[in-house]
């Protein structure tokens, strides 16, 4: 949780006319019983193909940033700010100053999207064209201008034709940064003040993540799951569906707001697939592992 904002409110802001075409639909609505057996296959999605790079220009000077989540009592000020308006992602940079000398930004790589201080490089495309890279968290994201126009960058290299954001659409990105924050505290003391009995649970046992999956029973009749895909991290209401594996293996996918994972097994053993369909190794969690989770999530 403390490295996300529910896309719930970025889509909001992008049905704005940020991204023509682009944003998504609510987090579904909770799964109110135990998953069928699954038949559908996840498809994967594709970075976005290069287009010829432009000339870069001078990249600015890179700030201090440790990957903290900014103080919401600070007021930020926009400075400058790019989305892609080709459709191709929903992805944003947007930078702001804060009234404590902070400088931070918000950053949503098609994935991940998070509000903090930052990080930027200099960076180079394969054909040599420099453009910055700028690091938020676990995001990164790049943006080049050849003078007339803007793109951005994705962490493969790959470009999309952007555009810069206007002040209003940079203060609604604001306002949903705010809404994300109260909704995520707002869970976090309904999770403390509720009931919850643990169901059933799985966690990566080999060493290649942190991936959990952890689900309870709310004392008012709610399911919740706990989910950590290794690189955020959520508590809240989830929706379950079906999958298959490349080779036809059937898994059942949960998503609790952003953050996607799915599990299976074969008679004998458990895996923990991740949102590319990749396998790995999982144990069930035990009831004081359960109860561990539920303690930090109440923190």
């Amino acid at each position: 949780m403390k490295k996300r904002i529910m896309a719930l409110a970025m889509a909001g802001v992008l049905s704005m006319g940020i991204l023509a075409g682009c944003g998504g639909d609510a987090p579904a609505t909770t799964a109110n019983a135990e998953a069928p057996a699954a038949t559908e296959a996840a498809e994967a999605t594709e970075a976005p193909a290069a287009t010829e790079a432009p000339e870069a220009t001078e990249a600015p000077e890179a700030t201090e940033a440790p990957a903290e989540e900014a103080d919401a009592e600070v007021e930020y000020t926009y400075d400058d700010g790019f989305y892609v308006n080709d459709g191709s992602s929903d992805a944003v940079i947007c930078f702001f100053q804060g009234s404590d000398g902070s400088q931070v930004a918000y950053l949503n790589d098609g994935e991940n999207e998070i509000f903090a201080e930052y990080e930027v490089a200099e960076a180079e495309l394969e054909d040599g064209t420099p453009y910055m890279l700028v690091q938020v968290g676990d995001a990164v994201l790049g943006y080049i201008s050849d003078g007339e126009d803007l793109y951005i960058v994705d962490e493969e290299g790959n470009l999309a034709a952007a555009a810069e954001l206007t002040e209003e659409e940079a203060d609604a990105l604001l306002s949903a940064v705010d809404a994300g924050a109260a909704d995520e505290e707002a869970a976090a003391d309904e999770a403390a003040d509720a009931d919850f009995t643990y169901d059933s649970g799985f966690y990566v046992n080999d060493g290649s993540s942190d991936a959990v999956i952890c689900f309870f029973q709310g004392s008012d009749g709610s399911q919740v799951a706990y989910v950590n895909d290794g690189e955020n991290e959520v508590f809240a209401e989830y929706d379950v569906a079906e999958a298959e594996t490349e080779d036809g293996t059937p898994y059942m996918l949960v998503q609790v707001g952003d953050v996607v994972l799915g599990y299976l097994t074969d008679g004998d053993d458990w895996y923990i697939v991740d949102e590319d369909g990749n396998l790995a190794a999982a144990a069930e969690l035990s009831e004081e592992e359960a109860e561990a989770i539920l303690e930090a999530v109440a923190e």
